[in-house]
């Protein structure tokens, strides 16, 4: 099959990313997730198929929206907008007719040579900063005719290529990546197996099982252990010491802490979604502190 011809969905691109790997990177986030994370900075991701986002903040309940929709999702009040999801299919007739960006569809269709052809006109920028590409989620391994398609056209061209995955997959796919990829960054939060199947939704067995897969094949891309902070689940000192412990032992030397971010949760309000957590970003002293903490057994912990 051409990588003209295949696609995957994507639910954002970002241009100039600069914390998805080395130097100045193209991002590419793809949709759909096999976890279902109590902290998704991204629950717009999780979903396969694009999905209807609404800002409340940007509505002037102009009635574009009613007019727009032939299926009735829409239902402006004097009590105010709301929505009948279950009615929607993702049209985005909706979204066209509204001129106050109040709606919009997370999710499109984009195909390999399409994001090839973008990651080809960056070049001058990724080999002044020494940076690349970096394919991302959601999870990547849940499109992998597209990521590998996007990997090996990038690698032709003499792009770096990093993938991001959570590990929640057969290693058959995850190798299929691996073979036009440069550098993966490779999600950890709970060493914990009940812990995780409690906040993940998934037992980490499998996860680190691929990531001792990859860790031990010849030849290997390069890999950075990333773990994000939730505050009282995974910044604990019994998790954060248990990931670090087993870091040690499987000789992986590169780990990324990522402080915790309470932004995510307006996103749950657009997709009409509770958001479950609360808590604070952890302070650069106890940032610093656990990367100190990470040095004393040979972890190079950055921050970020």
């Amino acid at each position: 099959m051409s990588a003209a011809t295949i696609t995957g969905t994507l639910f954002d691109l970002d241009t100039f990313a600069v914390h998805d790997g080395p130097g100045i990177r193209m991002t590419v986030y793809l949709k759909g997730c096999p976890l279902s994370c109590a902290w998704c900075h991204s629950p717009e991701s999780q979903r396969a198929a694009p999905e209807l986002t609404f800002v409340a903040d940007n509505c002037v309940r102009c009635g574009a929206c009613v007019a727009a929709c032939e299926h009735g999702v829409h239902v402006i009040t004097s009590d105010g907008h709301t929505l009948q999801r279950e009615n929607c299919i993702a049209c985005g007739a909706c979204a066209a007719a509204c001129a106050h960006r109040a709606l919009a569809i997370k999710g499109h269709v984009a195909t390999a040579d399409e994001i090839v052809a973008r990651a080809g006109r960056m070049r001058p920028f990724f080999e002044h900063s020494h940076g690349g590409i970096t394919l991302t989620g959601g999870e990547v391994t849940l499109q992998p005719d597209f990521a590998e398609a996007v990997l090996r056209g990038c690698q032709t061209l003499g792009i770096h290529t990093a993938i991001e995955t959570c590990g929640a997959c057969s290693w058959s796919v995850l190798a299929r990546l691996l073979a036009h990829t440069d550098l993966v960054l490779y999600d950890l939060k709970l060493m914990d197996d009940a812990a995780h199947r409690q906040w993940v939704g998934a037992s980490n067995a499998a996860i680190l099982a691929n990531l001792e897969r990859l860790n031990a094949l010849p030849g290997r891309p390069a890999i950075q252990v990333r773990v994000p902070l939730i505050p009282g689940i995974t910044d604990t000192p019994a998790n954060l010491g248990a990931i670090v412990t087993y870091m040690a032992a499987h000789e992986l030397p590169d780990l990324a802490l990522l402080p915790y971010n309470a932004a995510a949760s307006s996103k749950y309000d657009w997709l009409g979604r509770d958001y479950g957590l609360s808590g604070e970003p952890q302070s650069a002293a106890q940032l610093q502190e656990w990367a100190a903490q990470a040095a004393t057994v040979g972890i190079r912990a950055t921050i970020g």
